[in-house]
């Protein structure tokens, strides 16, 4: 075959790739919104809240992402990031009646760490339930939700956190060559989680196990623990996606984290991941979240209410799942 076949074929393959699909849909749908805005979307002020809007959603979105390849599902995103954040916020604030160690509040380095460990934790209990005792984890994750909704409501004692330590404000409000830090750390989660998906036997593992648990097994993969690795990833990201939001609204409320799990969802599966595991790529959820992110500000800007933009939203996720659907029942028939 000459080169100029093969570069024709691969020019064919990208162009028919349902990624390739999507990054005309994110193009074409903010052509629209710069249309029905006169140009307020791709202003200055809109790509920064597009990028504002996009960083932690990201962050969760590769989370989730983790998880639903394996052919699971995590819904404890809310109450699990809002506990990892108030107990964050209630030993680092330098308010007495708020501070659950004593009123003293514990060095940045120590509060982050115990983020860090709850994320993990709480990551840990969802995979090892769900895969060594047998439970949906769509369950043992509404469990865990509860669970920790419940926890975050008695640490923080339902008030809103504030006074925490200026050394944290970098983590969420610092800029690196106009960008703020948000962004370059979501965008360094992207790459490093395409990394593991694409060029280890971790990410490997993944994929046979949400495309067919027996062959993996039978191939040699502990499948049980693929499982629990997958939650300890989505939850150690979470742990990461809280600290990042904790530094920059410098507060924590009830409110925090509200939506996350919605959100990630509809990123994962408008990113094409298969909602039955072992298909989609980190690329297709990257431009998921871009999708989402870039409709959520358009809708901001036309003057969308929330119930409206809530109604987008769904419509969205089950369009992606039909299709999903759909191409699943096809590819079972061939």
């Amino acid at each position: 075959m000459s080169i100029e076949r093969r570069r024709a074929v691969r020019l064919e393959r990208i162009a028919v790739s349902s990624d390739f699909i999507r990054f005309l849909i994110l193009i074409a749908v903010i052509l629209l919104f710069a249309l029905l805005t006169n140009g307020r979307t791709v202003s200055a002020i809109g790509i920064n809240n597009i990028l504002q809007q996009t960083a932690t959603v990201g962050i969760v979105a590769i989370a989730q992402t983790f998880v639903m390849l394996t052919g699971a599902i995590d819904i404890s995103f809310y109450g699990a990031g809002l506990f990892i954040s108030v107990l964050g916020a209630a030993t680092m604030t330098s308010r007495y009646d708020l501070n659950i160690v004593g009123g003293e509040p514990v060095p940045i380095s120590v509060g982050i760490g115990l983020m860090i460990l709850a994320g993990i934790s709480v990551g840990f209990v969802n995979g090892f339930v769900s895969s060594y005792f047998a439970v949906p984890a769509l369950v043992v994750t509404l469990g865990t939700w509860q669970i920790t909704q419940g926890l975050a409501q008695f640490l923080g004692q339902g008030y809103t956190i504030t006074d925490l330590p200026e050394a944290l404000k970098p983590f969420g409000r610092g800029e690196i060559l106009g960008l703020p830090i948000p962004v370059w750390l979501m965008l360094g989660l992207f790459v490093a989680a395409y990394v593991v998906l694409q060029h280890t036997r971790f990410g490997r593992a993944i994929y046979a196990v949400g495309g067919n648990p027996g062959s993996a097994h039978l191939s040699g993969i502990n499948v049980r623990r693929i499982q629990v690795g997958v939650f300890v990833v989505a939850g150690l990201l979470l742990a990461i996606a809280a600290i990042s939001v904790e530094a920059r609204l410098m507060a924590v409320s009830n409110r925090t984290f509200l939506g996350i799990t919605i959100d990630s969802i509809a990123a994962v599966t408008v990113g094409g991941v298969s909602i039955y595991g072992g298909r989609g790529t980190i690329a297709g959820v990257f431009l998921g979240t871009f999708i989402l992110a870039v409709i959520g500000n358009g809708l901001n800007s036309i003057g969308a209410t929330p119930d409206i933009q809530g109604v987008t939203k769904g419509a969205i996720i089950l369009a992606a799942i039909a299709i999903d659907s759909h191409q699943s029942r096809r590819r079972n028939l061939v």
